[in-house]
């Protein structure tokens, strides 16, 4: 059984969208590794960079909607948003042990973006090979 178009180009959609959010994950921690050991100005670079992101799970919600896909890939961009919210509360809670779970934060959620990437691809790719 064959995909529809649109089913087929929301699911490669989910795919790009899911490598681009977690490349810039990596680019976020490489701006405040800047930040920390460059300079420190980095950090309203820091600050503004996932505000070009932050949105990028509503997207992909939206796409495992239209290409069909699992359970599991409709609910990873759920708690991608959730853990993007738990970032924004660490970060201001500075100076408290709590702010210090927000690059092990950062971790967590590179991972959740990899493991959507991995798993969207393999869905995408079972649909266009068929039975």
């Amino acid at each position: 059984m064959t995909t529809s178009r649109r089913v087929s180009w929301a699911r490669y959609g989910y795919v790009l969208l899911a490598a681009v959010f977690a490349v810039c994950v990596l680019v976020q921690v490489y701006i405040a590794g800047m930040a920390v050991f460059v300079d420190p100005a980095n950090w309203e670079l820091h600050t503004t960079f996932v505000h070009l992101f932050g949105f990028v799970p509503f997207l992909l919600f939206g796409l495992a909607l239209l290409g069909r896909l699992s359970r599991t890939l409709k609910l990873l961009p759920v708690g991608l948003y959730a853990l993007v919210m738990v970032q924004y509360a660490t970060a201001h809670l500075f100076g408290s042990l709590v702010a210090a779970l927000h690059p092990v934060n950062a971790i967590v959620i590179f991972g959740a973006a990899v493991v959507a990437l991995k798993r969207a691809w393999a869905s995408a790719s079972e649909a266009e090979a068929g039975p």
